[in-house]
């Protein structure tokens, strides 16, 4: 037989045998995302349906993300987890790039705003103890992650950088209060909130902070 119409009849098989395509991606919609490295070994159509767009917008439109708890393995060149209770499993996430990459991240704070994991401020330090004594960077940095689409972005950063601070979510917004920097390691008496509709931060004014 010509390879070539193999190829055309593989390309019009149906996902699931019996089903239309969308009725399957539905249904593979519901699967949680703990059990998607066994989805994607089935066949290759499986594998190209979890990782298409279609795939990652249904799944945002119907909140299909489940509970995770995300967890920054220590000494791994920020190499982040998340456990999946649903499937009773963890999971690497995709290696966050960028210029601190390869240091270690403490100081920081995280919080989950509209189905996203945000990843805010906090001090890079370089991992190799050989390195001559530096100041870690305190950074203003926010870095995003999309349980749907699967990646890291940055969003806006903070007005203020800092580390080891207080960060809390109320009513869809982020609040960032006090922390320290290198200008001021005796405690920030500043807080700013995050608004991700907008993807900005506004100084808070009048704020009272006791540290």
């Amino acid at each position: 037989m010509n390879p070539s119409i193999d190829f055309l009849e593989s390309m019009h098989q149906p996902i699931i045998p019996g089903l239309p395509d969308d009725l399957a991606l539905r249904c593979l919609a519901k699967v949680s995302h703990g059990y998607h490295g066994l989805l994607e070994s089935v066949s290759k159509r499986w594998r190209d349906m979890i990782r298409s767009a279609d795939y990652a917008r249904y799944r945002a439109k119907q909140g299909c993300c489940g509970d995770w708890l995300f967890v920054l393995t220590e000494q791994s060149n920020n190499h982040w987890v998340a456990f999946d209770p649903e499937a009773d499993r963890w999971h690497p996430l995709p290696k966050v790039s960028g210029d601190c990459a390869d240091r270690q991240h403490f100081g920081f704070s995280c919080v989950c705003v509209y189905n996203r994991l945000l990843v805010i401020g906090g001090s890079y330090a370089p991992l190799d103890s050989s390195v001559l004594i530096q100041r870690p960077l305190i950074t203003d940095n926010v870095l995003q992650f999309d349980p749907f689409k699967k990646q890291w972005t940055s969003v806006a950063r903070m007005r203020t950088p800092r580390s080891h601070f207080a960060c809390s979510v109320i009513a869809g917004k982020v609040y960032v209060a006090g922390g320290r920097n290198l200008s001021c390691t005796k405690g920030l008496a500043l807080a700013e909130v995050y608004d991700p509709l907008t993807d900005k931060y506004v100084h808070l004014h009048n704020c009272n902070i006791y540290l």
